[in-house]
């Protein structure tokens, strides 16, 4: 398979506790309920939502982005109720180069569960296995410790700080660290 084909139809993914699986509009409310939380979006690129509207146009974003060919955003949903508990996904794709960026976040409630660590390591799988990627990366601001020791327990290395990388709105310039997991690093 290759990076095109992975938009044929949207990959539904499951693990031990999770479904990764396509976001609808009847996820607008859970989503809300995470990127609400000023805790959650403290890392974050973008500003807390403050009103349910703007959770399902990030969700419409998200699905054009799929229809595109530009991204690919799962809802973490769990197996018992198919709550939404976050979302994690790729950005970035590069098909000539064979590269893509991870992106992710999970309410409150559920962190330091081992929760995105199963999803992500079901993400990284199919990015390897069924996207053909060579290169898998994530920005992290430095003083978001539990991101940075998640991602290094999934195998990534941390490649350096770069300085004033991204403009985050009202939040100005962030200073981000490039972690990136390679193809023949994740076959080790």
């Amino acid at each position: 398979m290759s990076i095109n084909n992975i938009f044929q139809s949207f990959p539904q993914l499951e693990t031990a506790r999770l479904v990764l699986r396509r976001m609808q509009a009847s996820d607008s409310n859970a989503l809300f309920g995470i990127l609400s939380d000023d805790e959650v979006t403290r890392y974050y690129d973008d500003a807390t939502f403050t009103g349910v509207s703007q959770a399902s146009d990030q969700i419409q974003a998200w699905e054009n982005g799929f229809t595109n060919r530009r991204c690919i955003r799962w809802g973490i949903a769990r197996k018992e109720d198919d709550l939404v508990i976050g979302t994690c996904g790729y950005y970035g794709i590069h098909s000539w180069h064979l590269r893509a960026s991870i992106g992710y976040e999970l309410a409150r409630p559920f962190w330091r569960q081992g929760i995105m660590a199963e999803a992500l390591s079901a993400i990284i799988v199919l990015g390897f296995e069924e996207m053909n990627l060579n290169r898998i990366d994530a920005v992290v601001m430095p003083e978001n410790t539990a991101s940075v020791k998640l991602l290094e327990k999934l195998g990534f290395r941390n490649e350096g700080l770069l300085r004033e990388y991204e403009n985050w709105g009202d939040k100005g310039f962030a200073d981000l660290y490039m972690l990136a997991l390679l193809r023949k690093a994740w076959e080790q």
